[in-house]
């Protein structure tokens, strides 16, 4: 289990934005695994330390910001989504616009829609 990344902290924090609800998950959010493809990455969350009892409303939605996530060595970028199920953070995934990619962000920009 792996603690998540300024990156991943930041993109949950636009969900917050617009699901203000689910900020109350980020204590209790884990990373269970980073998978990676030639064109993206998927992380998997499992929250940890439920006997507090957070509140799962029957919420299902794909959110992305419409954020462009400028990479070095990738001339578009990365877009992302999260996956919320049953009220539960369950994924973030990241893609290329068809770009080979290692998975390494070494330095990043977010650039919203608004720059």
């Amino acid at each position: 289990m792996d603690q998540l990344t300024e990156l991943e902290v930041a993109l949950l924090e636009r969900l917050f934005l617009k699901y203000s609800n689910l900020k109350t998950h980020l204590p209790f959010l884990k990373v269970k695994e980073r998978s990676t493809t030639k064109v993206g990455m998927q992380v998997d969350f499992e929250y940890t330390n439920l006997e507090n009892e957070l509140e799962f409303e029957e919420l299902n939605a794909l959110f992305s910001g419409g954020e462009n996530i400028q990479v070095k060595g990738l001339k578009q970028g990365l877009g992302y989504v999260i996956d919320i199920t049953a009220g539960q953070i369950v994924f973030l995934e990241f893609s290329t616009y068809g770009e080979n990619w290692n998975g390494q962000f070494g330095d990043y920009k977010i650039i919203s829609e608004e720059n």
